[in-house]
């Protein structure tokens, strides 16, 4: 009995071998079509493949997509950084080339006056709004050369005022526009040199904060000089006074007597626009002085 099932396992294992045979015969004669159990092989792998390459595909796009966005951001971040380098740098051109055609400006407006003084340029770095019509601060002082009652004047030529306080590297300028602390000698150019009319400046008349366009007084011109609206008025250069002669004060706007009618004074637009001061020269000496 042992023998015959023993047989029988021996031959359905030949017959095993011989189906198996078969079919990789089969599978190895080309052909127009699979036949059902290479298809059914063939289908059934596919779809176990795709179940596991679809997910790995779409996460290794996923971290790619992540990558390209790094990227992006990167390269984006950069060109915001140029672009900024960029602006910075064409602003910095920019005021340099405003700064560079003002001083040939300057230098072509100052060439008369700049053959008679030593001059020092200087920035206007400091004015409070409490004192406004009082004082400001320039970005020059005693290492420069600058002095106490040194006048300071702009580009064209207008005064501005004189330096009251200097330290090394800076200096307080007192305006024009002072009516407590401000009395310069002047005189109002015409061209009867015999009948010259004298006064003092003392400080505005109307207040710089509301207006760029202030204006400021000249009194005790005397009443038998002829004083008319649109002359001239400059420093008058007497031997007690602080500053050179002929630095330009400004233009007559109007005339009035006083109220006795013993003197007439004076209303004097500047020739400085002193609402809105950047670069000024400090006026240190004549050049006859410095020989």
């Amino acid at each position: 009995m042992t023998r015959f099932f023993t047989s029988k396992r021996m031959m359905a294992l030949l017959a095993s071998f011989i189906l198996l045979a078969a079919l990789v015969g089969l599978t190895l004669r080309e052909r127009e079509k699979p036949t059902w159990p290479e298809a059914f092989l063939i289908d059934a792998f596919g779809w176990v493949q795709g179940v596991i390459y679809a997910p790995v595909h779409h996460v290794a796009d996923f971290f790619e997509q992540i990558q390209n966005i790094k990227a992006l951001y990167e390269e984006n971040a950069k060109l915001k950084q140029n672009l900024n380098d960029y602006s910075s740098m064409a602003i910095q051109v920019e005021v340099l080339q405003r700064e560079n055609k003002k001083l040939k400006d300057d230098l072509y407006k100052l060439k008369d006056i700049s053959g008679q003084f030593d001059l020092v340029s200087a920035n206007v770095v400091g004015r409070s709004p409490s004192s406004w019509n009082k004082e400001i601060t320039i970005d020059v002082g005693s290492k420069n050369g600058v002095e106490k009652d040194m006048a300071v004047i702009t580009a064209n030529k207008g005064l501005v005022g004189r330096v009251y306080e200097v330290t090394p590297y800076h200096s307080k300028v007192l305006l024009l526009t002072d009516k407590e602390r401000m009395g310069i000698s002047a005189k109002v150019l015409n061209n009867d040199e015999k009948n010259i009319a004298y006064g003092i400046v003392s400080g505005a008349t109307n207040d710089l904060s509301h207006t760029d366009k202030v204006r400021v007084e000249m009194t005790g011109i005397t009443l038998d000089t002829k004083v008319e609206k649109g002359q001239n008025v400059v420093t008058s250069g007497l031997a007690y006074t602080l500053f050179p002669a002929n630095l330009y004060i400004g233009k007559i706007a109007s005339v009035t007597e006083d109220k006795l009618g013993l003197t007439q004074t004076a209303e004097i637009e500047p020739a400085a626009s002193l609402g809105s001061l950047e670069f000024l020269y400090v006026v240190k000496k004549t050049k006859a002085e410095a020989r």
